[in-house]
């Protein structure tokens, strides 16, 4: 919990001091997080392997959308899609990392329920992650573009079942994290939704 908390908050700092820089360095960010997950992927233990990093930047990704109008929001959403692809990165590593140490001991086919919905999630992350990346998105219609990226609320809701059913000592911190974001989600939805009803009234009326 410490780790993730700790790199969350330093994530943040560093968004909102260098968001410049971030934009405009991004393919050597990308390109530095891919050498630091290769390096991790053969090492036993790190925080990249465990999970905690790609986590840490993936809570970033999903809060800073519900943050109220300020300088803060402003710059970590000008980030969100860099953060978004090195979260994938790092998650991405966690993922063969666990689906290799499957097979090279023998459980895959008998592991418990959160390693499928794990890798479930991994799944559902590659074609956002893919489309991340302004190269590609550019090629993609932004209709089409946004509706593939409504997957994105499925691979929270899979993230936050992979890590509550895992029943370890960071239980409660993930069903804050993840059971906050929804309530959270829902109410900033609804706040849009009452918003939004008077302008659909005065339009009707005016018709």
């Amino acid at each position: 919990m410490t780790i993730t908390l700790v790199s969350i908050l330093l994530i943040v700092i560093f968004s909102f001091l260098f968001f410049k820089s971030i934009r405009k360095w991004n393919t050597w960010l990308y390109l530095g997080s891919a050498i630091l997950s290769i390096v991790s992927f053969t090492q036993e233990t790190t925080i990249i392997n465990m999970g905690y990093l790609g986590l840490s930047f993936f809570i970033v990704v999903m809060f800073v959308t519900l943050l109220d109008k300020s300088e803060i929001k402003k710059r970590l959403m000008g980030v969100r899609a860099e953060l978004a692809v090195i979260g994938s990165i790092f998650a991405l590593t966690h993922g063969l990392k666990f689906i290799v140490f499957s097979i090279d001991f023998s459980f895959f086919w008998e592991a418990p329920l959160y390693f499928y919905i794990g890798i479930a999630s991994v799944v559902v992350m590659l074609p956002l992650f893919i489309t991340s990346f302004m190269i590609i998105r550019k090629k993609i219609k932004g209709k089409t573009w946004k509706k593939l990226h409504q997957l994105s609320y499925v691979f929270y809701v899979l993230v936050g079942c992979h890590l509550i059913l895992i029943q370890n000592s960071r239980l409660a911190f993930y069903g804050v994290i993840f059971g906050g974001y929804g309530v959270m989600k829902c109410l900033d939805l609804y706040k849009k939704h009452t918003q939004a009803q008077p302008k659909n009234t005065k339009l009707t009326h005016a018709n």
